[in-house]
């Protein structure tokens, strides 16, 4: 089988929806608070599961650095400081793209002499959970509109309390320092997405994040008070309903970053599952949107196979296929993996595609003008 007709199988083909984000102040307002409208329970000690918003095209790009080096004194990197970035090729709906990600330059310690030195750093897996963990906060208690930099936005608010807290429930703990530098990382680093358009590349989207404000000041759990104001892209992606519901609590307590993206990566893309039907996905297509492309075939079947054992030990699929060996559309070797989902993963997948509709009939209505007010209560199984 190749690469396209298996991508094929767990295509999102999402509709497109006019843009509103110029329309008169209450109306992208009320789209914006269509965010937040999650099932599931939000708080952060209440027992069941905890949901977020997906964005789609945001958490399936290649915009992380894997591995080792992401971090690189400005004293080593010479004259390429300036130009200093990676890109990664990969297909997105069928189409070829590439992104390229240029570093932030942040303040640290030098492990060796602990000298304060300036380092280009690249968003890595840290930066990706944070990120995550903002989207939650995003999802469950609302967008603001909020004046930054003489810029009016609309924008995240939250304490470094409050990431601190949501990583240690992910058995990630991290101090106040490191979640400070991973903000600013997430900030000032720059993404840029190209597609091929035949004959040129022509560039589709641009970074996730635009400004941020961090208060160092407060006590307890209201210390540190941040803001994080979300790119013109992203609100008109939120505007356009193009995210999903997923379940949060699950992805993000995975233990390894290459699973919770291929659990991300399955609840964006594996809308239409079925009980006891099998579908396959590509390891060339998933390693290149996570972004080893380049690594060995050895560690991406070795990668592959981890992330299909913890999510059979998570329950969303049954069990761990062995895996089927073929040529792509672009010559190279590849892999397809059969999956089967279990009854828990399909009825998320249902209430997920439930919700989506729903969503997508209050938007069409708030842009002809036919609804002023969103429902108050949306019960778990509620299609709107």
């Amino acid at each position: 089988m190749e690469k396209k007709e298996s991508q094929d199988m767990l295509e999102h083909n999402a509709e497109q929806l006019p843009n509103t984000y110029a329309q008169e102040e209450n109306i992208p307002r009320l789209q914006l608070d269509m965010f937040s409208m999650l099932d599931g329970h939000r708080g952060l000690t209440q027992v069941g599961k905890r949901y977020s918003n997906s964005i789609t095209i945001i958490d399936l790009m290649p915009r992380f650095y894997r591995g080792i080096g992401s971090r690189i004194p400005i004293s080593k990197a010479g004259s390429s400081k300036k130009s200093a970035k990676f890109e990664n090729r990969f297909r997105f709906r069928g189409e070829e793209c590439i992104c390229t990600v240029s570093p932030a330059i942040i303040e640290d310690k030098d492990p060796k002499n602990k000298e304060t030195i300036e380092y280009l750093a690249f968003p890595s897996s840290a930066e990706e959970l944070i990120e995550k963990v903002i989207f939650m906060i995003a999802s469950t208690q609302g967008v603001a509109k909020q004046t930054i930099g003489g810029n009016t936005r609309y924008v995240v608010t939250f304490s470094l309390y409050q990431i601190k807290q949501y990583l240690k429930e992910m058995k990630s703990d991290k101090s106040y320092k490191q979640i400070k530098q991973s903000l600013l990382i997430i900030r000032d680093s720059s993404t840029r997405i190209s597609k091929n358009n035949g004959d040129r590349w022509v560039e589709i989207t641009k970074d996730v994040w635009a400004d941020s404000v961090i208060e160092v000041s407060g006590n307890g759990r209201g210390r540190d008070k941040c803001c994080i104001a979300f790119s013109d892209f992203v609100v008109e992606e939120i505007l356009n309903v193009e995210y999903r519901q997923v379940v949060f609590s699950r992805y993000a307590s995975n233990s390894k970053t290459f699973t919770r993206y291929l659990d991300l990566y399955l609840s964006n893309m594996w809308i239409n599952a079925n009980i006891n039907q099998r579908e396959g996905i590509s390891l060339q297509t998933i390693m290149e949107s996570y972004g080893k492309r380049d690594k060995s075939m050895i560690t991406k079947r070795r990668d592959m196979r981890e992330g299909l054992k913890e999510l059979t030990d998570r329950g969303v699929i049954k069990f761990v296929p062995s895996a089927d060996s073929c040529i792509n559309e672009d010559g190279e070797e590849d892999f397809i993996y059969y999956i089967e989902p279990t009854d828990e993963f399909v009825e998320e997948m249902i209430k997920a595609n439930a919700k989506k509709k729903g969503l997508k009939v209050l938007n069409s209505e708030i842009i002809n003008g036919t609804r002023a007010n969103l429902p108050k209560k949306i019960s778990p199984i509620y299609s709107l």
